[in-house]
């Protein structure tokens, strides 16, 4: 009878562990960042994320009046059960263009918000043959990924006209292969999450500096994308917190033509290349600053790190003046959106 009762306790608690870790679908009304609710798991969980980016330039010549820059970051939050089995997974993509004439002067600097972000206005559903917006398509490829280890992902078989995933026709056929990347980048910079994770996010910012060709120095547009994932407990504090951002440059000259436009790595791959240290006044590279304040996150509420006091030279944290005197003011905005 023990036994049996035994049994009895153990598939009730069973069906509602299977209960709690079903995904809530997410709303399109205003999808200004991508967030997995109900994904409680009380194993041991790794989380990261990570990024690629591609860029595209056109000169002006007899067929376009004007230049441009097209730089598209992919960046995704992966999480990982102790099987090495992934239990959230989000992906986005923030896609800005600048345009320039044929003098070299800027004519828009291009900033808009990412394909999640733009919904319905991103207006794939038109083009698509299944009829489906990116962030549906998206929102496929996420699932069909839950539950699969790191590597089933990463050698998925993808075919098509845009390298989509073959088991995927009626529900994703767009390119993913800038997913994987991210995806696979995102699992270089797993960290241990302490604590039950109630629900995940996702979230960035951009910013983008400009000036124009002159005869002495290059034209040059520079977008910062300023990606975070957070993982959060029941009352919606931070159990770990991993943000980095992709800053990727182009430069051209006062007849429009493109010089170069290469992408490069993130600030948290390029470590001690990305060469803050001797500028610091602390001596700590950019890296170690944010790994600073990623700690410094945890345990906090949205509110408590959007209203953390700022201050020095660079509106950096007041409290980590030994450890990150660098600006936080895009950290705290993307990672306030991914916890909203």
């Amino acid at each position: 009878m023990k036994k049996l009762l035994a049994l009895l306790v153990c598939g009730l608690m069973a069906l509602s562990l299977v209960a709690c870790s079903s995904n809530e679908p997410t709303t399109s009304d205003e999808p200004t960042q991508t967030e997995t609710t109900g994904t409680e798991t009380t194993g041991a969980v790794s989380m990261g994320v990570g990024q690629s980016t591609t860029m595209s330039g056109t000169s002006v010549d007899a067929d376009h009046t004007e230049g441009s820059l097209e730089v598209d970051t992919t960046y995704a939050l992966l999480a990982v059960d102790a099987e090495g089995k992934i239990v959230d997974l989000q992906v986005d993509v923030a896609q800005n263009t600048s345009t320039w004439n044929a003098t070299g002067e800027i004519v828009t600097e291009g900033v808009q918000g990412t394909k999640r972000e733009r919904g319905d206005d991103y207006a794939m559903r038109g083009a698509s043959p299944i009829g489906a917006e990116w962030y549906e398509q998206a929102d496929a490829f996420e699932e069909y990924c839950i539950g699969k280890t790191v590597d089933e992902v990463l050698n998925m078989e993808l075919g098509g006209d845009h390298n989509s995933p073959v088991d995927l026709t009626t529900s994703c056929t767009m390119s993913v292969t800038e997913f994987i990347n991210a995806i696979a980048d995102a699992n270089e910079h797993l960290v241990a999450v302490e604590g039950t994770v109630d629900h995940y996010g996702l979230s960035s910012t951009t910013t983008v500096s400009t000036s124009a060709a002159t005869a002495d120095v290059e034209g040059e547009v520079q977008y910062n994308v300023t990606y975070a994932g957070v993982a959060l407990d029941a009352e919606g504090k931070v159990l770990a917190v991993d943000l980095d951002v992709a800053q990727n440059t182009g430069h051209f000259d006062t007849a429009g033509a493109v010089v170069d436009a290469e992408p490069i790595d993130s600030k948290q791959d390029r470590a001690d290349d990305y060469g803050m240290r001797g500028a610091s006044p602390i001596g700590a590279e950019w890296f170690e600053q944010a790994a600073a304040f990623e700690d410094y996150c945890v345990g906090k509420t949205s509110a408590e790190i959007e209203g953390m006091e700022l201050g020095g030279d660079h509106n950096s944290p007041v409290d980590l003046a030994t450890s990150c005197t660098m600006a936080v003011g895009d950290f705290i905005t993307a990672i306030t959106k991914a916890m909203a």
